[in-house]
Order: structure tokens, then C-alpha cells, then sequence
């Protein structure tokens, strides 16, 4: 079964992890690994060779974007297992569990999201379509095409085309990772909101007079399975999502490093290019809109995660905890002490995904745009 249909997100299920499940989609992403390993490395045997400041400019976007790439492939490849036993280990409640209130509420969430997934799928397939048609001096920017009309010139033609449907195949490809990371993110905010919600049921008291509240054992009863019910839910949340984070802390170091260094690598060549642009806008378009939509989302989903955690707290807080009696007051100075830091996306003490990373990542961008702007005058 290639998707949940009680899945409200199965559409992020379908395009991300079981498209990646596919034998034939499998195949072709360990020919695209190997593909970009031995081109790769023949560019790098290229820069050795020629040793030219100007060809090394040229051609560095491309080559450092190639790590980034390498290590995309690689997650797609893994990543949906690794969510998948995730999302089992959260064992998820139904969205339909606590009330139609709450359901629509996350529905309407789940909508949202399924509509940026088209838009975002669309758009990328139109940047793989666009690149794979050929621009005048494209060789200029993608060392390969290069490489085959120099080395290659009778079998040219063929190699171009079968290199530039890679574009087409990479645009499909590369933005599952994120995908998956932004299906487990919302399932994870799902949980937690419901969670809260029932955390806000504790202080609900059917009773008349709250005074002989401390004597009604039916009702501290209650309290106390109530709260032991929470603390266990939220003791499983933090758990498994403490260990997804650890199973994914080499592989989110890779893609901050290669990301940072294809970024401040396509700024140097946008500033140090002497070729035209003419005809290249809309590539960039199509290729700058999606990844700037997918990251600006993590970061969302990131800070929401840490949003709810804390809203948890701040209701815990607010409970009706002096008409409990002693055991009941233990259990509950337990889950404060366990609530009172809330869950980040946290991957290392300096790297979790939010607001604060985002505008870090914002000043270093303005930071490197200066000292290219200076050096440029």
C-alpha cells in the first residue's frame, strides 16, 4: 500500500517516501550517485590539471553543488525508512480522537500544506524542464557539457541529452528529503497540539462545590490516571523524537555544510560571471522559489514544535493543582520538571531549527552579500 488513506498528509506520504520506495526510482538514485561521484571526479582531476583562477570561478558553482547533491540522493534513498519507523514509534493518534473541533482544525492545517506540496512539486519540475533545454554558452556554467564537446565531440549530442534529463529526474528527486522532514514535522505538531488539548481537559471539574473537591476520590482518581497518561504520552514524544534527531545529526551536519558552501559558492559566480543572464531569470526563478518555500517552512515547523512544547507548560501551569491531594501533587511537580524545557528540533547544542537559526542564517547571508558587494566595487 503506497499511501494511508486516513492519512490527512498522504500526498507528502506518496510524493516523498513511497515514490522513493520504488524499485525503478531506486535504481536510477544509486546510477545518479554513482553518475555525480565519477563526474565529480573528473572535474576534479580538471582543476588540478589546468590550475586557472578563471576556469576554477567558472565551474565551482556547479562542482560544490555536486556534494549537496550527493548527499540529497543519499537521503532520499534512506530517509523514508528512517521516517517511516518513526512515525511507527509515535504510534499517532487519530486526528479525529479528541473532537471535530480540533479535527477540522488540523485538517485545514493538512490542506494548507497539501496545496504547497503541488506548488512546490510543479515549480520544480518546470526548473528541471528548463534546465534541461539548452541556453547558448551553457557549457560555461556546467562543466560537463564542456567536457563532452571537448573530450567527446562525435558522441556530444547523445551525452548532453542524457545529462540534461538528469535535470529533470534531480528536480523530482531532491526536494524528498525535505519532504519527508516536513511530513514527520507536521505529524509530530499534530501529536503534540493533541496532547495539549488534553492536558487543558484536567482542569474540567464536573462537580458543584470545588471545596470538597480534595476529599472526592472518584475525582482524584481520575487526576491521577489522567496525569500519568499525559506524562507517559509526552515521555514517548520526547524519546522518539530525541532519537530520530540523533539518527539524523551526521546527516544534518553534511547538508549544513554542503548547503553553506553551494551558497556562498553561486554567490561568488553570480558576482564574478562574465557571460550573460539573458534567458537564465526564469531557471533561477524556478530554482530559487521551491528551496526558498521548503526552508522557510522547516523553520516554521521547527519553531511550532517548540511553540506547542511550551504552550504544554504554560497549561500545566495553570492547573488546578491545590485541590489534589499529595500523590497527585508529586505526579504533577514530575511532569512540570520533565515539561519545563521545551522540545526543539535540535540536532547539536548550537543547531535546532526556528526563528533563531533562521535569522542567524539571515545575517550571515547579508554579512557574505557585503563583502562580496565591497570587493566588487
Amino acid at each position: 500500500m503506497f499511501y494511508d488513506s486516513d492519512d490527512c498528509l498522504w500526498l507528502f506520504r506518496l510524493l516523498s517516501i513511497d515514490m522513493c520506495q520504488f524499485k525503478p526510482i531506486k535504481f536510477l538514485l544509486k546510477l545518479a550517485f554513482y553518475a555525480v561521484v565519477v563526474l565529480t571526479g573528473i572535474q576534479t582531476v580538471m582543476f588540478l590539471k589546468k590550475s586557472e583562477t578563471y576556469y576554477f570561478l567558472k565551474y565551482q558553482p556547479v562542482y560544490f553543488g555536486s556534494f549537496f547533491i550527493l548527499v540529497t540522493i543519499y537521503a532520499a534513498s534512506n530517509a523514508g525508512e528512517l521516517a517511516l519507523a518513526f512515525i511507527r514509534q509515535l504510534e499517532p493518534w487519530p486526528i479525529n480522537r479528541l473532537g471535530h473541533v480540533l479535527e477540522r482544525r488540523i485538517k485545514r492545517q493538512s490542506t494548507y500544506f497539501n496545496i504547497l506540496l503541488i506548488v512546490i512539486s510543479v515549480v520544480s519540475l518546470i526548473s528541471g524542464i528548463l534546465h534541461a533545454l539548452p541556453i547558448e554558452d551553457d557549457e560555461e556554467i556546467f562543466y560537463t557539457l564542456a567536457f563532452f564537446q571537448e573530450y567527446f565531440p562525435r558522441w556530444q549530442q547523445y551525452l548532453c541529452f542524457i545529462y540534461r534529463m538528469g535535470f529533470v529526474f534531480l528536480s523530482i528527486v531532491l526536494p524528498a528529503p525535505f519532504l519527508i522532514f516536513m511530513y514527520v514535522g507536521c505529524h509530530s505538531q499534530y501529536q503534540i497540539c493533541m496532547l495539549v488539548h488534553v492536558l487543558k481537559t484536567i482542569n474540567e471539574v464536573n462537580h458543584t462545590e470545588e471545596s470538597s473537591l480534595l476529599l472526592d476520590k472518584n475525582y482524584q482518581e481520575k487526576t491521577k490516571n489522567l496525569l500519568k497518561f499525559c506524562i507517559k504520552r509526552h515521555c514517548q514524544l520526547t524519546n522518539v523524537g530525541r532519537e530520530a534527531m540523533n539518527a539524523l545529526q551526521i546527516l544534518a551536519i553534511l547538508f549544513s555544510i554542503t548547503t553553506a558552501i553551494f551558497f556562498i559558492c553561486m554567490i561568488v559566480f553570480l558576482f564574478s560571471f562574465q557571460g550573460s543572464f539573458e534567458g537564465r531569470y526564469l531557471r533561477l526563478a524556478t530554482l530559487i522559489f521551491p528551496a526558498g518555500v521548503i526552508f522557510l517552512h522547516e523553520f516554521f515547523l521547527g519553531q511550532g514544535i517548540e511553540n506547542l512544547s511550551t504552550l504544554g507548560f504554560e497549561v500545566l501551569l495553570q492547573s488546578s493543582w491545590y485541590h489534589w491531594n499529595k500523590e497527585n501533587k508529586m505526579i504533577y511537580l514530575t511532569f512540570l520538571t520533565n515539561c519545563k524545557n521545551p522540545y526543539k528540533l535540535q540536532f547539536s547544542h548550537s543547531l535546532s531549527i526556528g526563528y533563531e537559526l533562521a535569522v542567524s542564517i539571515l545575517k550571515s547571508v547579508y554579512s557574505v552579500l557585503s563583502v562580496l558587494g565591497y570587493w566588487n566595487r
